[in-house]
């Protein structure tokens, strides 16, 4: 064999050499890649946990929130509230918690309209005061969020609450009359607020009974009530002796 053959043949056994080991390392490196990738997926997976975590919460607030106002309406009146005038409560979840509005309403079956609720916080309790009947008159307030607090504020709540009015009877039945069982028919009907000492709307009950619903926007959130004389006790608790 010539001298030019062998030079040819050599040159043509480096190339596949050469072409075998380039080849080796990248399927090395290919290899090496899916393996990384492999290994990001895996450790991704527990990091989804947390929302499934997070929607048993929920369910778990929703629940807690629904038993804490079933044994409101249940409990006897203390000496106590008596004595004070009402009960405020605070909802909050067996780990010490409070419950996001969300779930209150959820747990409850109410409806705060949306558009406010834009400009509320979780801040937000129960309370009762005791009848002249002996019965619970019920309440709801409902805190502003402080990031959207301003001088005259309250003047664009009063107006988003206004227009709220034709559906806050049937939104907030569930917390305000908890005891009353109302038809659709009932939770339908037309009342009509006015100006008072408070905004007010007479509400026909069952039986042909009369209660109403009171509300007034004060610097620091909404106060509902179904009685003026437990809303003037409520409206003491939570308006602020300072302007802000």
């Amino acid at each position: 064999m010539s001298s030019k053959k062998i030079f040819i043949a050599v040159g043509i056994i480096v190339i596949v050499v050469i072409s075998v080991i380039v080849l080796y390392f990248l399927f090395q490196k290919k290899k090496a890649v899916l393996q990384e990738q492999t290994q990001n997926q895996e450790i991704t997976i527990p990091a989804s946990l947390p929302s499934g975590i997070g929607s048993s919460m929920s369910q778990e607030n929703v629940a807690e929130a629904r038993k804490i106002f079933e044994n409101i309406t249940r409990e006897t009146v203390s000496d106590e509230t008596k004595k004070e005038g009402s009960k405020k409560i605070d909802f909050k979840n067996q780990a010490g918690s409070p419950i996001p509005l969300s779930d209150f309403e959820k747990g409850l079956g109410v409806e705060i309209s949306p558009k406010l609720k834009g400009y509320l916080d979780d801040g937000y309790q129960i309370f009762y005061c005791p009848g002249s009947d002996g019965k619970k008159e019920f309440g709801l307030y409902l805190e502003y969020s402080q990031d959207k607090i301003y001088r005259g504020f309250t003047y664009n709540v009063l107006d988003m609450t206004k227009g709220w009015e034709g559906t806050i009877f049937p939104n907030l039945h569930a917390v305000l009359f908890p005891d009353v069982d109302f038809s659709e028919d009932s939770l339908n009907q037309k009342i009509q607020f006015r100006d008072g000492k408070y905004r007010y709307a007479e509400v026909g009950l069952p039986g042909g009974e009369k209660s109403s619903i009171q509300y007034k926007a004060i610097e620091c959130g909404i106060i509902v009530s179904t009685s003026p004389s437990c809303l003037d006790n409520a409206y003491q608790y939570y308006e602020p002796s300072e302007p802000y």
